[in-house]
């Protein structure tokens, strides 16, 4: 079993290290291994977003999604991680739709995020959700793709 509940700063470094085991360590994105160890998670709260994250029985961070807040009517979905033995049990889609019903709530137009094609079970997530794909976002070639949705 598992809840779901709102981000508390106790959480950061336990929410920075899942994420690095996730995200660096399960996929090989090594390169983002110390600007994951330093994020301050707060930031998704105090600028008008949101972070949520999942705890099994234990209080053990298992899953997260957040919503980077860009303007008065567009947000950035971001950190959407799950642990690999709570995967296809449901907890990616309770942690999207509450997220979706937050930015619904906050009257957004418009949701966008970025990812890469090694995370092709998150893409295809996205895709049955009605996202559609965009130009890049950035400069810099990152190597991201990115995908919006307008609700």
């Amino acid at each position: 079993m598992y809840k779901i509940k709102e981000f508390e700063n106790r959480y950061n470094e336990e929410v920075n290290n899942f994420i690095i085991s996730v995200f660096v360590e399960e996929y090989g994105f090594e390169e983002c291994r110390k600007e994951l160890e330093e994020q301050n998670n707060n930031e998704y709260i105090q600028n008008g977003g949101g972070l949520w994250i999942a705890v099994d029985e234990d209080d053990n961070v298992i899953g997260t999604i957040g919503l980077k807040k860009h303007n008065e009517k567009e947000v950035e979905l971001k950190k959407l991680y799950v642990r690999k033995d709570y995967r296809s049990k449901g907890l990616s889609k309770e942690l999207y739709n509450i997220m979706l019903e937050k930015s619904k709530h906050d009257k957004f137009d418009r949701i966008f995020l970025g990812t890469y094609d090694k995370l092709e079970t998150a893409i295809n997530f996205y895709l049955k959700r009605g996202f559609s794909p965009i130009d890049e976002l950035y400069e810099e070639d990152t190597g991201a793709r990115y995908f919006e949705l307008y609700i």
